[in-house]
Order: C-alpha cells, then structure tokens, then sequence
C-alpha cells in the first residue's frame, strides 16, 4: 500500500469495517425481534435475500484489509445492491406473506450507506439515504406502521443514516487528501532532487578537473621545467581518474560503510567503523558523504603524501559522523584561497547541499589536519491532508436542518399518539433544542471542557427526564436518540472520550430503569442500542480516522523519499555521464598525451594553457556551462569577445529559470562586440542572474521572458 492511492485505500476500508459493525448491531437486534414473534409474516425467501445481505456486508468487513481497491469496490457494490433488492422486493414480500404492518426494515439503512460510499462515493451515499427515505415513507402508506415507534424508528434512522455519510464522506476526503499531497509532493520532490542529482555529478567533475586535470594542465603550459617523469605520472594518474568516474555509476547503490571502505582503501588509509544498527541513508546523502571524503582523502594525498591516513565512521543515535584525518604538517584553514574548490566547494558546499548536513575543517601547522563531515537527518517530508480533521461545511448545515425538523416530526407524532402528553414533549423538544446552539456555537473548534461537560449533562438529564417520565418504550423515548446524536457531534469536535463518557451514561440510565420496571432484558438492550451504538461507531471512526492518517502519511513519505532517490539517482547518472563523455573525449586524450612523457613543444604549450583555460572558465560557469550558451560563448570568443560566466548561485537553481537564464544570456552575448560578464546571483536575491554586455548590463527578474540587452 506504498502507492500513491494507499489513503482512498485505506478510507474505503475504514468504512467498509464500519459497516460490518452496523449490519451487525442490526442483526443483533433484528434476531431479538423474531425471537418475540415479531415480523414473522414475511415469507422465507425473503428472510434468506435480508440475511444474505447482511452476510455479504460483515464478510466485505472482514475481509476489506486483505483486498485491493477495485475488489473492494466492486464488493461493496454487490453489498448495495443487494440492500436495495431487499427493499424494492419487499412489497413483493409483504403481499405474499399478507403483511399489514411493516415492520423496522429501514434499521440497516446506515449499513446501505456505508457500503455504498465505499463503492461509489458520497454521491451514491446520498443516492441510498433519499432512496430509504422515500421506501419508508411510501411502504408505511402502503402497509400502515404509521404509529409512534414507526415514525421515531425511521426517522432516527434516516439521521443515522446521513451523519454515517458526512462522516463517511469525510473519512473518504481524508484519504484523497493525503493522496493528493503525496502526489504534490512527490512531483516537487522529484523535480528538486533531480536539480540536486544534477548538481552533485557538476560538483564531483568539478572537483575531479579542478584538482586533477587543471594541475596537470597548468605544469605542462608552464615553461618552468618540470620532471617529465613525475608529470607523467600525474597526467596518467588525472587519466586513470576520469575514466574510472565514467564507469562508477555502477557503484552508485554501495551501502555508506562498504563505500567509505572502499575510498579509504583506494587511498591507502586504515577504516575504522563504530556502528549502532544498519546504516541506511538516500543516495543524495551517501553521495556527499562519499564524494565529500574522497575530496578530503585526495587532498591528504597530494599535500601529506607520506602521512599515515584514517577514515572513521561513527553513527549513533540516527547522526552519522565520518573522519578523514592524516598527520602531514598540516595548514592554517584560514589560508585557504577563495578559488580551491577542493575544501569550499567539493568538501564544506556539497555536505552543506543536503538538509542536516555539515562539514568541518580542523587543521594547523604541525597538527595534521581533521576533516570532520556529519549528518543527522531531518524528519521528512511532511505529509497530511487539505481537510482539517473533521467534515464541515455543507453537509453540517443539511445535517443540522434535517436533525431539528426530524425531532419536531418525532415530538408531534408522540404528542399525537399520546394526546395528554402534549406538555411533556413539548419541555423534551425544548431540552433537545436547546442543546443545538451549545453545538453550533462549537461548530469550527474544539469545544473548551467546561462547555463539553454542559453539553454532556444536558445531553444526560435530557436521558433521565425522558425514561423516568415516559413509557418504557422506542417511540416514546425519541429524545435519548436525539440526543445521543449531540455525543456524535461532540466526537466530530474532539471530545471523542467525553462522548463515550456521555454514552456509556445513557446506557446506564436506560438499564437501570428496565431493571426497576423489570422489562424484558431484549427490550433493554433494543432500546440502548441506537443512542449507544451510534456514538460508538462515530468514536470509532474518527480514532482509525486519525491512526489511518499517521500510517498513511508514514507509507506516503516512504514512497516519496523513494522516488525522490530514484531521481537524484537518474538524474545523476545522466548527468554524470554526459559530463565524464566530453571530458573522455576532450581532456583524457591531452593527458594521455602528456603521459607518455615526451617534451612539448611550444605549440602544444599554447593548447594546454588554452584548455586549462577554457576548462577554468567552466569551473566558475557552473550550471552556465550547458546549451545553448555554450556555443554562443564559443562563437563570440571566436569573435574576440572577452566572455566571463560566474556561478555564484551555490546551490539547486529551478531548471525552468535556469533554461529561461542560458536562453536569455545566449541571445545577448550574440550581440557581444567587446567583452560579456554573465553571472547567477546567490540565492534569496531579487534577481536571479545579470549580464554585462559591452558595458550595458541587464537584470534577470524571474520571469521566464526577458529581452535581452540593447544594441
């Protein structure tokens, strides 16, 4: 479930859980029903259609965690449709059977609904709660059940069945929005590590010509004598280099601790691991820590050539710490020129480039020098929904409608049947009312505890003023539903402990009263079961809701920081191949040359020092040193121009601007006559490059259009 759907997923099968749990509330009930000898006139093929119905349902609950989306859908489906045969069918049903009363058959409605969210959605969840309503209606014309317990019956179950799909719609607005944001940011992600990839394989070139090939260049141009010998010997070695990067992207999936063994052997220096647990860091960070040790082991080399070497790792508690130490004569670090790319760039900048990471330098004369690089990792890429944690908006509005209208009709019905309790449903209409506005008021925020108590103990004395001055019966006791739905409310707000709290209360209430009245224990349990039940499943709901939001979240970040590697990785390796090709082809055949240890003439002087300035020149370019700029530059060069490109962005430049910036500098250095300084300017600056041209210079604002300089 590390895709990218994992949250529709895992929302669908939170509902469909929740079903099961509704069907089988119902059943439970149902069978209490029969076993008084009630709704016994309907024949026994329908009995079988209702229970395999139900069966179908709690199997799709039990069995929801192991299927996947398109299964899970298209058994939910089935599930529906199965509910809705059983209620266009009972017609059918009653006639044969000669019923005159239908019995409670829109109970399993919130059971329909459910399913049907998990197969189709909100839109066939709303479809399914119209659709019961309509039957309830047109079935008691029909059949009569237009009593007390048959109006309160359907229309708590009408308002079970539609707070079971706003929150249902919720769960499934969760998930898809954890999808969403996973999406989002996998495709940033991707993009920005492919900028960094790209970056990488820049700077480990960078470093590899800086410190070897322009060396190299620079002794052979020079017309001081130099041992050809001990030139040869760095111009194969430059050689050997170059062509051992071009095939290492084979390696590129090393673990850190056989990688960093590697470099250590490769120049001779003892490795030494401290190590808690495995080591598992992303290719971007084993690529710095990597790339930024051979940088200080070559550097060790070349300045502390006899000195004995050292290479430590250490992790513990999730920081990773590798040493590079020598014991040569060592350096003042505040000596280091400007231009060595070897420490600021390729050292200190590439650790630097990955979020928790560092680089030290400790060095002076006579105490060998210590080069210090750590990671410690952030926590991730944070993932969570649009949604705020809970539904709004309006389907609370059509909610709270329906709710007061439905607890009017079920008032009127009870002061109907009951003529000479007209006072008393109208004191329990007013205590149900009256705790609305305490509910809409917390409508946008977690209601504070003194507020969630007093709803809870009018919610609670409501309960009590009912069963103790009502009959012993569903119809008369309308307002322990009513207002347990207010406990359902309370959860949605964040008072999920202080509604099972007000819950378990009203069971008590209405246990101890069927206790003194000594009703039957079915009836009890009948009466206790809606208020009780639903509270119950909306608790439910929202605490998986929330576990299911962590976990998905976690599994979402897992999937992102994956296919996050897998495009530095990418974009890496072609860049790193693209760069190691044209120094194969350009730079390997001059150090060939200058590896056979033969005199150079004059002429070939000349081409080295213009190599190891062209080679320079891209150095300092960066990110500049790519098409179409690069042969616009190499046309005006042709011309005479003086053209000089500074990367001094340091670090991932957007590759839309970047395209946009080399488009730009190449049509304006085309119009160059004199001299061209083109230039990308550090991060957080307004503008993001600027070229000089014959003196004119021009600013680069962002916009994926500027003009270029004028004539």
């Amino acid at each position: 479930m590390g895709d990218l759907h994992a949250g529709s997923l895992a929302a669908r099968r939170v509902i469909a859980g929740a079903s099961g749990f509704l069907v089988t509330a119902v059943a439970v009930v149902t069978l209490g029903f029969l076993a008084s000898g009630e709704q016994r006139g309907l024949p026994l093929w329908f009995h079988a259609m209702a229970w395999w119905s139900a069966a179908l349902t709690v199997v799709l609950a039990l069995a929801a965690p192991l299927l996947n989306e398109r299964v899970l859908r298209a058994g939910a489906g089935a599930a529906v449709a199965s509910y809705l045969a059983v209620v266009a069918l009972f017609p059918v049903a009653a006639e044969a059977g000669q019923v005159d009363r239908m019995p409670w058959l829109l109970t399993a409605s919130s059971a329909g609904v459910a399913a049907a969210l998990v197969a189709a959605g909100p839109g066939l969840g709303w479809v399914t709660v119209a659709l019961a309503a309509v039957a309830g209606v047109v079935y008691r014309l029909r059949f009569g059940g237009f009593d007390l317990d048959g109006v309160v019956n359907d229309a708590h179950a009408l308002l079970t069945a539609a707070v079971i799909c706003a929150l249902g719609g919720f769960v499934l607005s969760s998930g898809r929005g954890l999808d969403a944001a996973a999406a989002a940011r996998r495709k940033a992600g991707e993009r920005e590590s492919a900028e960094r990839g790209r970056l990488a394989a820049r700077t480990r070139t960078a470093a590899l010509v800086h410190d070897e090939v322009l060396a190299t260049l620079s002794l052979a141009a020079s017309a001081v004598a130099v041992p050809l010998d001990r030139l040869a010997a760095q111009a194969r070695r430059a050689a050997l280099m170059v062509t051992r990067l071009s095939h290492e992207e084979s390696e590129d999936s090393w673990p850190l601790e056989a990688a960093l063994a590697r470099e250590a052997r490769r120049h001779d220096a003892l490795f030494a691991a401290r190590v808690e647990g495995p080591v598992q860091v992303s290719d971007p960070v084993r690529e710095a820590i990597v790339g930024a040790c051979r940088q200080a082991l070559g550097n060790a080399v070349r300045h502390a050539e006899d000195a004995s070497r050292t290479v430590t790792l250490t992790v513990h508690d999730a920081t990773i710490e590798v040493v590079v130490a020598d014991e040569g004569a060592g350096f003042e670090v505040s000596d280091i020129a400007a231009d060595r790319l070897g420490i600021r760039h390729s050292i200190v900048g590439r650790m630097a480039r990955v979020s928790g990471g560092s680089a030290e330098v400790q060095s002076g004369h006579g105490t060998g020098t210590r080069v210090v690089l750590r990671y410690r990792p952030d926590p991730g890429p944070e993932m969570d929904a649009a949604t705020e944690g809970r539904p709004r908006g309006r389907a609370l509005v059509l909610l709270a409608a329906g709710f007061v209208a439905l607890q009017v009709l079920c008032a009127v019905a009870a002061a109907l049947a009951a003529p000479e309790s007209w006072a008393r449903q109208a004191v329990l209409l007013a205590v149900v009312l009256l705790a609305a506005p305490l509910m809409w008021s917390a409508r946008r925020a977690t209601p504070s505890w003194p507020r969630a108590a007093a709803i809870t103990a009018v919610v609670v004395g409501g309960t009590v003023g009912a069963v103790w001055t009502a009959p012993f019966s569903y119809g008369p006791l309308w307002p322990v539903v009513a207002l347990a739905f207010f406990l359902v409310v309370l959860a949605l707000r964040g008072r999920t402990g202080t509604a099972m709290g007000g819950a378990l209360l009203i069971a008590v209430v209405i246990a101890v009263r069927g206790v003194l009245d000594g009703a039957p224990v079915g009836q009890t349990v009948q009466l206790a079961a809606r208020p009780t039940v639903i509270v119950v499943v909306a608790v439910a709901m929202l605490l998986v809701v929330a576990r299911m939001r962590r976990r998905i979240a976690a599994l979402h970040r897992e999937a992102v920081i994956a296919a996050e590697n897998e495009s530095w990785s990418r974009a890496a390796r072609v860049e790193l191949s693209r760069r190691t090709d044209e120094l194969v082809q350009t730079v390997v055949p001059l150090m060939e040359r200058i590896g056979a240890a033969r005199p150079a003439s004059e002429q070939q002087r000349r081409e080295y020092a213009a190599w190891e300035g062209r080679l320079r020149d891209e150095l300092r370019a960066g990110g500049l040193s790519r098409e179409p700029l690069r042969s616009a530059v190499g046309a005006a060069r042709g011309r005479g121009v003086d053209v000089v490109l500074l990367d001094d962005s340091g670090e991932v430049v957007d590759e839309q601007v970047l395209v946009a910036v080399l488009a730009w500098m190449a049509a304006a250095v085309g119009e160059a006559r004199r001299d061209v300084v083109g230039r990308l300017h550090p991060p957080h600056r307004a503008m993001q490059a600027s070229i000089a041209v014959d003196g004119r210079v021009s600013l680069f604002d962002g916009a994926l259009t500027a003009p270029p300089p004028p004539r």
